[in-house]
Parts: C-alpha cells; sequence; structure tokens
C-alpha cells in the first residue's frame, strides 16, 4: 500500500502543482476566463491516461503466460525510467518550478493563446498520468493484494488533489526541495523493487538465462504471510529469498541514486566566477538561473588586490559597517568586503556627499568581496544598509602625489569622454521620457507600450550613475518588490503595471510626471560630473550585475516582457567604458584586454539572434536553454571585465 501510496501522492501533486499555480497565477492577473480552456486540458489528459492504464492491463492479461511475463518486464522497466526521470527533474527544477510556470503562463496571456494553456495543462497531468498508469501496472503485476495495492494508489492521489488545492487557495505552504526529497528517498527503494521485479519476470520469460541462484535466505526477516513480511516487500521490493540477479539489480539501482537523492544541494561543483552560472554567468554576474547555482553573491567575480595599493579590511554585519570609523591615507586603496551576520546586510558602499563611489552588493555571510578606488583626501561615509547602524566614517587624509588619471593621458581621455557620454544619454533619456510621458497622459496605451522599452534603454546604459545619487534611482526604477510598505511606487516599472496588468492608465498622470521631473534631477546632476578611471570600471561591472540581478530572471520587466532591450541597454553601457578604458589597459594588460573585446563580441553575437525589426522577442519567448547561453556568455565576460579596476588605478 505504501509504494503506490507515494506514487499516487507524487505523481498527483507534481501535477496539482503545476495546474494549481497556473489557476493561482490566472485568478491572480484577473483572467479567470482563461480557466475554462485549462480544465479542458486537464480533463483530456486525464481521460487518456485512465485509457492508457486499462490498455496495458488488458493486454497484460490476455496474453500467454509467458508473453505475460515479457510486457511485466517492459512494463517494469518503463516505469523505472519514468520514476527515474521524475527524481531527477524535481530534484533540479523543485526550487524554481513556480517562476517558470507563470512565466510560461504570462507569456501565453500576452499573446492572448488560450490555446498555449490548454496545452500546459493537457502535456503537464498526461505526463504524470501516463507514468502513473505504468507504475501501477507494474505495481500490480508485482503485488499479492490488488485490493490493498488500489487503495493505497487512490488515497495517494486524493491527498495530492486535497494538497493541491490547499495550496492553490494559500492555506498550506510546502518546502517543494524538502518534500521530493523525503518523496524521492521512498521512490528509489520503490523502482529498486521494480528494477528486481523486471529481472524476476524477464528471467521468467526466458530473457536472463542467468544469475537465478539464490542470493539471500531473508525468510527469517521477511516472512511469507506475515505483516512484517507484506511491509518490507510492498515498501522495499525485497523477496524473502531474492536470485542472484534480481539483488544484484537493486543495489546497482538503489545505491547510486540514493546518493543522488540525499547529496547535499549545496555541494556542487560550480563554475569559475559566480558559481553559476545561477544565477551563473548573467548570472553569476548573474544570479538564476539560469544555469543554477547556490552562491549568492551579486554575482560578479571581484578583482584582487591592487598592485601598489594598500588593502584595507572591512565587514559587513547586522550591528553596521565596521569599523564604524576608519582613517586611512590617501592613493589607491582595495576594499575586502566579508560578510557577517544572519544575512540582512548585504551591501557596503562608499559614499561622498550624494554619491556612491564604490560598491559591492548581495554579499552573501561567509563571502568575501573587493573592490579598488583611488581616494583623495577628504571625508566619506560607508553604508550598509539594513544593519543596525547603517553609516560610518571614512576620514582619508595625507596629499597624494598625482591624481588618478596623472601621468596617464589615456585615462584622463576616457574619464573625459565617458562624462560626455553620460551627458548625452541624459539628454536622450528625458527627450524619449517626454514621449513616453505624452502618451501615458493622452491615456494612449498602444503607443506608450510602444515607447516603454525605447524609453528605458539610455538610463539602463547609464544606470550605475543614476544608482549613485542616493534614492534617485529607486524613485525613477524600482520594482514593487523593492519599495518599503507605507512607501509609494513610482516610476516606469509603476506605469509597466498599468499598462500590461490592469490594461488601464487611469491615474497613471501623477506618477508619469513624477517619473519626467526625476529625470529631470538626473539631468542636472550628471552635467559636468567628472569620474575616476575605477569608476569606469567598476560601472561596466555593475551593469553586468543588473543583468545577473533582474534582466536574466525576468524579473525586471515582469509585466512586459521587455528586458532584453534592458538587457542589450546594459551590455552597451558596460561597453562604452571598457572601449574608453581599452587604450589604457592595453598598455597594461594586453592580453585582459584582448580576451574581454573576445567576450563582449560573444555576448553581443548571443543577443543578436533574438532581435526582432528594430527590437527583440519577449523574455518569455526563451527557452531555458537559450536563457543558459546567455548567462554562459555573461558569465565568461563578468571575471575579466571584473579585473580592469584593479589594472587601472595602480600607479
Amino acid at each position: 500500500m505504501l509504494p503506490t501510496f507515494v506514487i499516487g501522492l507524487r505523481e498527483g501533486l507534481e501535477a496539482a502543482l503545476i495546474v494549481g499555480i497556473v489557476a493561482a497565477f490566472l485568478t491572480q492577473e484577473g483572467r479567470r476566463d482563461a480557466l475554462r480552456p485549462m480544465w479542458t486540458g486537464v480533463a483530456a489528459a486525464l481521460l487518456i491516461s485512465f485509457a492508457v492504464g486499462g490498455g496495458l492491463k488488458l493486454a497484460d492479461n490476455q496474453l500467454p503466460q509467458r508473453e505475460q511475463e515479457g510486457l511485466e518486464t517492459v512494463i517494469a522497466f518503463i516505469a523505472v525510467a519514468f520514476v527515474t526521470f521524475m527524481i531527477l527533474w524535481m530534484r533540479r527544477n523543485a526550487r524554481t518550478l513556480r517562476g517558470e510556470l507563470q512565466s510560461v503562463a504570462a507569456g501565453a496571456l500576452a499573446k492572448n493563446s488560450t490555446h498555449a494553456l490548454v496545452a500546459m495543462a493537457f502535456f503537464a497531468v498526461i505526463r504524470e498520468g501516463i507514468e502513473t498508469a505504468f507504475f501501477l501496472t507494474a505495481a500490480f503485476d508485482a503485488s499479492d493484494d490488488p485490493a490493498t495495492t488500489g487503495s493505497g494508489a487512490a488515497l495517494g492521489v486524493l491527498s495530492a488533489v486535497v494538497l493541491g488545492y490547499l495550496i492553490f487557495r494559500g492555506g498550506v505552504r510546502i518546502d517543494l526541495q524538502k518534500f521530493f526529497r523525503a518523496t524521492g528517498v521512498v521512490l528509489v527503494f520503490v523502482a529498486a523493487g521494480l528494477v528486481s521485479s523486471a529481472l524476476h519476470t524477464g528471467w521468467e520469460a526466458g530473457w536472463f538465462p542467468f544469475g537465478r541462484s539464490q542470493a539471500l535466505d531473508l525468510s527469517w526477516l521477511i516472512a511469507p504471510g506475515s505483516v512484517a513480511g507484506a511491509l518490507i516487500t510492498g515498501t522495499l521490493g525485497l523477496q524473502p529469498k531474492p536470485a542472484v540477479v534480481e539483488i544484484a539489480g537493486y543495489a546497482l539501482y538503489a545505491v547510486p541514486m540514493l546518493v543522488f537523492v540525499l547529496w547535499p544541494s549545496g555541494r556542487r561543483v560550480r563554475r569559475t566566477a559566480r558559481a553559476t552560472a545561477p544565477v551563473a554567468g548573467l548570472l553569476l554576474v548573474l544570479g538564476l538561473g539560469a544555469c543554477g547555482t547556490d552562491d549568492a553573491t551579486s554575482g560578479v567575480a571581484t578583482a584582487g588586490p591592487v598592485a601598489g595599493a594598500k588593502t584595507v579590511a572591512v565587514r559587513i554585519t547586522d550591528a553596521g559597517c565596521l569599523p564604524a570609523r576608519l582613517e586611512l591615507t590617501a592613493g589607491p586603496t582595495t576594499f575586502e568586503v566579508p560578510a557577517e551576520g544572519s544575512g540582512r546586510a548585504t551591501e557596503y558602499e562608499i559614499v561622498k556627499g550624494d554619491r556612491i563611489l564604490g560598491e559591492r552588493e548581495a554579499i552573501a555571510p561567509g563571502l568575501t568581496a573587493t573592490f579598488s578606488l583611488d581616494l583623495p583626501p577628504g571625508t566619506y561615509e560607508s553604508y550598509c544598509p539594513n544593519a543596525d547602524r547603517e553609516r560610518g566614517t571614512i576620514i582619508v587624509s595625507g596629499t597624494p602625489t598625482a591624481t588618478p588619471t596623472d601621468g596617464a593621458p589615456e585615462l584622463e581621455a576616457a574619464t573625459l569622454a565617458y562624462g560626455r557620454y553620460v551627458e548625452g544619454q541624459t539628454v536622450v533619456l528625458l527627450d524619449r521620457v517626454e514621449a513616453f510621458v505624452a502618451a501615458v497622459k493622452a491615456g494612449d496605451v498602444a503607443t506608450a507600450k510602444q515607447r516603454f522599452p525605447t524609453a528605458r534603454e539610455p538610463y539602463e546604459r547609464i544606470e550605475p550613475v543614476a544608482e549613485s545619487f542616493g534614492d534617485l534611482d529607486p524613485r525613477i526604477d524600482a520594482r514593487v518588490n523593492d519599495v518599503a510598505e507605507g512607501e509609494a511606487w513610482t516610476g516606469f516599472h509603476r506605469i509597466e503595471q498599468a499598462l500590461w496588468k490592469t490594461r488601464s492608465l487611469k491615474g497613471m498622470s501623477r506618477v508619469a510626471d513624477g517619473l519626467l521631473a526625476d529625470v529631470k534631477v538626473l539631468v542636472g546632476k550628471a552635467a559636468g560630473l567628472r569620474y575616476q578611471p575605477a569608476e569606469l570600471a567598476n560601472g561596466a561591472t555593475a551593469l553586468l550585475g543588473e543583468v545577473s540581478k533582474s534582466k536574466i530572471t525576468g524579473e525586471e520587466d515582469r509585466y512586459s516582457h521587455t528586458d532584453l532591450w534592458d538587457f542589450r541597454a546594459n551590455v552597451e553601457g558596460a561597453l562604452k567604458a571598457f572601449v574608453l578604458l581599452k587604450p589604457a589597459l592595453v598598455l597594461r594588460d594586453k592580453t585582459l584586454a584582448n580576451t574581454i573585446t573576445a567576450r563582449f563580441a560573444d555576448v553581443e553575437e548571443a543577443l543578436t539572434s533574438h532581435a526582432q525589426g528594430a527590437g527583440f522577442v519577449r523574455y518569455t519567448a526563451l527557452s531555458k536553454d537559450v536563457v543558459r547561453v546567455l548567462s554562459q556568455r555573461i558569465d565568461a565576460l563578468a571575471e575579466p571585465l571584473s579585473r580592469v579596476a584593479a589594472a587601472v588605478v595602480r600607479r
């Protein structure tokens, strides 16, 4: 009973989860009209699954004995293949299942495609249904008590339906990783028992003329007819007197699969940069996903100590930035920043006035990041958001013998040109936002949607500059989950939600006016700014970090799915900073310069393949494999690019 209960529960819950997540998403999006075609797909899949199960049993019963044994062997091995795939797939996807399903459903809604929703529900249920048909057919073949076997399956499916409904209603929270790991252990023994049974029936069918000598006598433990014997045989698939081939097959399947299921998910081989390509390249920089990582850093590998620079150890803790008061001498400085505590504070910034000069974000407890700056004398602040004491003091004294660009005309040219580039992008931004705002205030949804992604491009190219001005970036570009309770949500993404989710611009005129006013403030603040060479390099790395933190996961433009426009703009901004620094970098590290140039070309090639007209396909149109390629390209670029700051600030 227990094996079929677990099979029914596991398979039923997988289908219920998929259907429930999609149903909840459609309900939240106000699209109850799309629920009916989804349920049509579910009903069709159930009917076919029952038909497959009945057909298998009917065919089995009508064959001669020897052929029955052969069919049972085939069914058992197919069932083992299904259960193995199920264990592997859920081990990999349990954590991201909800987000991926919602993304696909959103893509279907964006295309007004109810056919896609029918197909999603149909294939989700029919896959689990046909797998269950093979499992249960094999289980019934191996069972001496069909009534108990069937009762277990029925109870498992019923329990799955109840759990699925409660999850849909929000009444139950299940840690899917733990649930699927626990049931995975049981299913490993179930599948191992099916392997053993398949080898037994295969021998009786004349397929395995070897290994039939008795391997063990377990009748003392598995007494025929006893409750304990039925429980052990039914749960673990072990027989009282198993043959050599049965024991060998059982062990060869069960041991490696148990190791796989029970192996801690955090102990996996990491890819170079951010462990990941989860969050991996775009994800290490990135941080998702896409290729998968358990590392929680911001995604970008940081440079090592700068040649000729002093190294200063600081810390992020729950209490605040430590030391709270830091005294330094002027000149090139590399900051080593380990994170400690609960993980509440994960960011370290160095601030001068209203500008952030250097920072590292999302540093997980136990990890260390570094960044480099050339600090002139003056008073600065350290800033660790969300700590008990968020701000500290940094006093830089002494008289530097040179500015960061003295004696390096190529660096002077780079910083001046970047200043002009930033000013030019703010002018383009203002022009495009004015046109976007005009469409919003006119209530022209179609035109506003068309102008939304292009209006954001200049901003995304210079986002690190905008982020350096305190709360200006949150006012312009915050997502809903970035806004503290009680604070107003403003900017691009508030209007994006109105355009794509509510499909109404009612009440958006005030938000549009605020966006335009904030962009004008940015234009004024950016005018005449001077930059350090390290700021260009750190900014380029930060732009790739923007890709890793939100673009690659689809979180940034979650309603419009225009993430690839932002993605390209971030990469273009990073490329501009690199191109300006390249003459200086060639003098210092030509190999590094050539490597980065080639990696930028690889990223551009990957992006261009998804162009559509003057823009891109929607992000929801990309497959997981495509996202993985993008993340790998960004990952390969992020690591060498992160070393540029150290190269250009050394004396």
